[in-house]
């Protein structure tokens, strides 16, 4: 396992897709890390942990087709990694990526991979198949290449679950539970076996919690009122309330004897009172953005302090 942190600003990459980045290892040059772009979606941390499970299953039954995976993590700043072993790439794979790099065309460098490969791509996408992971394939030609050994290898790591497409309530799972089971089972080497055994346990377990937070997240939601009646009436009241001729009255009050005698001043509080109240209910029990509250808290102590407090026989702007 990589220990130390990785920073990818001024390391050349030496592959690029996509959704990520790919570095060498700086500890291990027979190691890579991909590193997911900043503008593509983001694993969950349960998701995380997921693709590692997965992928280490699928490389202990495919060891010559999937490359082993080292790690899946994400920084404190949010970036999220992923180490796996360094194959070697073809002509074909090699003339892809330097088309990426410098915008070029790349269908001449496909059509060199498929070349290269032959039907051996139709073959391994079988086997990915006979162990569960049939529907989890990214059929892009420059996601396979061919070590020195004829061996040819799947290099995307596998993503276990997504949101479902109809009911985003639900979790829609990228693996065939019963297909992977049965492909363990008649793994002969009793120790892969009972190690691709505790890899799946461990990634029901984190699907099962994963799918009960979405679903509690939705009950969450679905209980929490409409905000938006609230926010229109606040909005209201600050189309009445901020008007820059009042608050510049109210904030030219400096006395006490001043702040008692202003009927403006009364009115505003007046304000201030209807709005702190719709806003504590905005905030307990309605599906309102932190943003959005934020807004409406600004604006609240706008007016507020343009009413201000009375200490000492003289008004206070500064709340």
């Amino acid at each position: 396992m990589r220990l130390e942190k990785f920073e990818s600003v001024d390391v050349k990459s030496i592959g690029e897709g996509d959704e990520k980045k790919v570095f060498v290892n700086p500890g291990d040059e027979r190691k890579i890390i991909a590193e997911r772009k900043d503008e593509t979606e983001r694993d969950t941390p349960r998701q995380l942990k997921g693709r590692y499970y997965l992928t280490k299953i699928a490389h202990l039954l495919l060891p010559k087709n999937i490359p082993d995976i080292y790690q899946a993590s994400e920084s404190s700043a949010g970036k999220q990694t992923v180490d796996t072993e360094r194959i070697f790439h073809t002509k074909g794979h090699r003339l892809l990526q330097e088309a990426r790099r410098s915008g070029g065309g790349e269908e001449s460098a496909k059509e060199k991979i498929i070349e290269e490969m032959g039907e051996k791509i139709g073959e391994l996408d079988l086997e990915l198949e006979r162990i569960g992971l049939g529907f989890n394939v990214d059929p892009n030609v420059g996601n396979y290449t061919k070590d020195e050994k004829e061996n040819v290898y799947y290099l995307e790591t596998f993503k276990p679950w997504q949101p479902d497409i109809v009911d985003k309530k639900e979790l829609e799972i990228l693996f065939d539970e019963k297909e992977m089971e049965n492909a363990i089972k008649n793994e002969p080497n009793q120790k892969i076996r009972e190690e691709c055994e505790g890899y799946l346990n461990r990634l029901l377990v984190l699907f099962e919690e994963e799918k009960q937070e979405l679903q509690k997240k939705a009950i969450e939601k679905e209980t929490k009122s409409n905000s938006s009646p609230l926010i229109k009436d606040l909005e209201a009241m600050f189309e009445i309330f901020l008007k820059e001729e009042l608050l510049k009255n109210l904030n030219a009050i400096k006395t006490e004897e001043e702040a008692l005698n202003s009927k403006e001043r009364d009115f505003a509080k007046q304000g201030l009172t209807g709005m702190i109240s719709k806003l504590k209910i905005l905030g307990k029990g309605t599906d309102i953005t932190n943003e959005e509250y934020s807004r409406m808290q600004d604006n609240y102590k706008i007016l507020a302090n343009a009413v201000g407090t009375i200490n000492r026989g003289m008004v206070d702007h500064d709340r």
